[in-house]
């Protein structure tokens, strides 16, 4: 865990969903390959050339100015509308057939939430998050899901993190990011004057009730 800001008093923890609140590297790599294939197929061209046109894509991305690499960005620059990739990934990805119940996570959440409000930041259409939480059994401890059909703007964009700090009616400077990827979830945070904490996944989540020092009572 790596503490890149923190507000002097954080209200909102607003947290990153792959690969943060589980741990499941064959799950993350199935998103990304399901959509790629579903691309492969609405082209009409082989998955081969679809992934060699995409990493060719990325290429150019790279350096000041070129734009983010996240798939939803390559999808809208190859004329795919934002609409249709959110679409494709709730025809796609089921989180059910991947995830179950994390009583641990779910004992994590209920101690923050006792100090913090918490929200769902993903990259994924809402109803992706929700079904996700909800077969981690923690979707009661979320007041908010702001996915990809709320902010139309994939993540490393900050919309995402701006629209969930408007609607929890919390100023940036008083919130949170927590996530995985520091380019993705932590440095766009920190550019709207958020806080933010790298993991290397969920057991690094659950020691964030001892990190924030919560009261024994609390505990």
């Amino acid at each position: 865990m790596r503490c890149r800001a923190l507000p002097r008093t954080p209200r909102a923890l607003l947290f990153d969903l792959d690969s943060t609140l589980y741990t499941l590297p064959a799950y993350a790599r199935f998103q990304n390959r399901v959509l790629v294939e579903r691309l492969a197929r609405e082209r009409g061209e082989t998955l081969e050339a679809t992934e060699t046109l995409l990493s060719a894509l990325r290429r150019e991305r790279r350096g000041p100015g070129g734009g983010d690499g996240s798939l939803g960005s390559l999808f809208l620059a190859l004329g795919i509308p934002v609409e249709t990739s959110i679409r494709w990934r709730e025809e796609e990805i089921h989180p059910g057939d991947w995830l179950g119940p994390d009583p641990r996570l779910a004992e994590t959440l209920d101690l923050l939430s006792r100090r913090f409000r918490l929200a769902l930041v993903t990259n994924n259409p809402r109803s992706v998050g929700a079904a996700s939480l909800a077969a981690l059994g923690v979707g009661e401890r979320f007041e908010l899901i702001v996915g990809l059909d709320d902010s139309l703007r994939s993540k490393p964009d900050p919309a995402s993190f701006a629209l969930a700090s408007s609607r929890l009616g919390i100023a940036p400077s008083d919130c949170v990011s927590i996530g995985d990827r520091e380019d993705v979830d932590i440095l766009p945070a920190l550019g709207l004057g958020m806080g933010g904490i790298l993991v290397e996944g969920v057991a690094e989540v659950y020691g964030l009730p001892t990190f924030f020092a919560l009261p024994s009572e609390e505990k």
